[in-house]
Formats: C-alpha cells, structure tokens, sequence
C-alpha cells in the first residue's frame, strides 16, 4: 500500500485570516519510515479548501466556495494512484458559508458537512448538510438542511450558531455536530436525521466547542473548546447513544501567554490525544487513562511553525503532520509508541494549509 498526503489552502483572502498564500489541493507521496513528503505534480485548484477527507476507491471530498461565494460547496475528487493524478469531478452547494469540517459514514455512502456561518439576511445559512453518495463517488444535491438555534454569552464569538464539526457515531445510528455558537454536542438519529435533543450534550456556557472524535472501541468522546481552551472527555452508551461528560480539563497557557486550540487527533490504541494549539504555537500531548478513558496533560512541543490548525497521525502512528497554516508549512513528527512523545522530522513548503488528509491505496 502506498500512502498519500492531501492538503487544503487558503487561496483567498479573508479578514480572519493573516494570509492567503495557497493554490488548491497539493498531492504529496508520504514515506512514514523516513517522515518525509514528495510532491506530486501542480496543486489542483480548489478554492479554500479548509477540510478533506478520504472516501471510498480514490474519492475524495473538500469544502469549498460556489463560484457566485454566496455559500460553501462540497468539491468532490478522484485520486488515480496508478497516474498520480488528481481531477475534479462535481461540487454541490452545501447552503451555508464557511463550511469548516466534513466527515462520511463507515460504508461511504453518505457526506455530513458542517459550515460556521450562522444566521445572515442575505443567502443561504444552514450549518448541517447532508449529501448522498453516487456509485462513482460523486455527490447528489443534499438531502437534508438544518440550521440550529440559539446563541451563547461570548458576545463576539456565540452571536449566532455556529455547526464546527460533525460525526456520526461508530454504529452509524447517530451523528452529533458541535456547535460552537450554542456550547452543545447536537445529537441526530440516522438515517432520517430525526433530532434528538433528549441525546444533546450541553458544555459550560461559553466553551465554544470546535471539534471531536470518537475513539476506536466507540466507548468515549473526545472534544476540544476554542474558546475557553479545554478538553472534555464522554462516556458513550452505544445502546442508547446518549453521552456521560466525564471530565473537563483546562488548558493551561504558557505563563504570561494564550492558547487557542484548533485540531485533535487521537492515537490508534487509544492511549495519546493531541491538540494543536493556535496563539501558543504547540501541540498539547495528553495521556488516556486505559481503565477510565479520562485524559491529563503530559507535555507541550512547539509546532514547528505559527497557527498549527490541522494535524493527523499516519495510519500506522508512527508519525504526525501537522498544518502550520501561517508558516506555509506541513512539519512531520516522529511519535514514540510508548510515551507519545513527538520529535521534529521534516517540515514541506504549502501556502497557507488548513488541513491535511491521509489515504492508502495499493
């Protein structure tokens, strides 16, 4: 099996956003025994392509702008790994904008985007779409719309909802989005996305929570907040899909400094969680008690770049890239199996990445 790397751009300018120095998506060869990364080709232009994630025979899916930058767009692509080449084969509006986060079910059959616009009067702002699959890994018109309600007190920040990522469960009977501009874990039954506000997560006012993960054996949840730095830790019922909060962890800035976390990545055997932490410039390395699933704070690495936003272990752990999005710099980490402990490997020039995604093909 030959690894990939695929990494988003910020290919225009926003005024959130320091720099817009990308071109689409880059298509890099990724050796996880040296840590290194080899282009392959020109990016392919994809405008803003701040998520990615790999589907099922070489497809693979992106948010985007529409050409008319009313509303965000799914852009769906192929990967022929025996050319190593990359094409463009539909994109469909997802009827909101700024769309930040996308994911697919375990078969493939179904997309599930999020997008952080909010209410606007003057187009589109749904946060939650929901898009099904073709045979040849294109997308159809979304299916399902869904904009959220309410506000929280971080009065710049939680004007309005704010959908930043959205998951189904491991079982497929469930998906949960995390809203930022709510502080709620927004919990759907699938796969008619019947709302299930009896399974939503509420978090202390104010967190702002940005993105999750399930862990492999779909017994815990694992979310991070931007806007009161913190790690919340879930116990999930499978039977019942309903979540216990186990813990919250503050995220302690460096002394007389700011954090502010953005990406998360959990290892394989579950026993390290990584948060990539904006401001500070760091990756955050905790460790996951086996016995509870309860996270606490190991150590602080610097990212080897400014504003490190996406980040995600190979899939045999041996290694993390990291999308330093203000540096133009993928930087390569070798992980220590046992302690999780992370040493510089190699850093790759990208303008502008927002996020990276990993798939195998033979």
């Amino acid at each position: 099996m030959a690894l990939y790397a695929f990494a988003g751009s910020l290919t225009q300018p926003a005024p959130h956003f320091a720099a817009a120095n990308g071109e689409g998506i880059s298509v890099f060869r990724f050796d996880d025994e040296a840590g290194t990364l080899t282009a392959i080709g020109a990016p392919l232009r994809v405008e803003d392509a701040s998520w990615i994630a790999a589907g099922k025979g070489g497809s693979l899916y992106a948010t985007t702008e529409t050409p008319d930058h009313r509303q965000s767009a799914l852009a769906v692509l192929n990967f022929n790994a025996a050319s190593e080449t990359l094409r463009l084969l539909n994109v469909e509006p997802l009827g909101g904008l700024e769309a930040c986060h996308l994911s697919l079910d375990a078969v493939g059959k179904t997309v599930f985007a999020a997008s952080y616009g909010g209410h606007r009067e003057d187009g589109p702002d749904f946060g939650v779409a929901v898009m099904p699959v073709r045979a040849d890994g294109s997308v159809a018109p979304a299916s399902f719309l869904k904009r959220h309600e309410g506000k929280g007190p971080n009065a710049a920040r939680q004007e309005a909802p704010h959908a930043h990522c959205v998951v189904p469960s491991p079982d497929g009977r469930f998906l949960f989005v995390a809203d930022l501009g709510i502080d709620r874990l927004v919990a759907y039954e699938l796969p008619g996305m019947t709302r299930r506000p009896d399974l939503d997560a509420a978090l202390l006012p104010g967190l702002g929570p940005r993105h999750f993960l399930f862990d492999g054996a779909g017994r815990h949840l694992y979310l991070v907040s931007e806007l009161i730095p913190t790690v919340v830790s879930f116990r999930y019922d499978a039977a019942s899909g309903r979540l216990e909060q186990l813990a919250s962890l503050p995220i302690e800035p460096p002394a007389g400094g700011k954090d502010q976390p953005a990406g998360i990545a959990l290892s394989g055997d579950g026993r390290h969680l990584y948060v990539s932490l904006r401001l500070s410039d760091d990756i955050l390395l905790l460790a996951i008690d086996e016995a509870t699933g309860m996270p606490h704070a190991v150590s602080r690495t610097p990212s080897g770049g400014v504003t490190p936003r996406d980040l995600k272990l190979s899939p045999s752990g041996r290694h993390l890239i990291v999308a330093n999005q203000d540096s133009d710099r993928l930087t390569i980490f070798r992980r220590d199996a046992q302690s999780g402990a992370l040493t510089h490997r190699s850093d790759t020039e990208v303008g502008t990445p927002m996020t990276v995604a990993l798939a195998e093909f033979a």
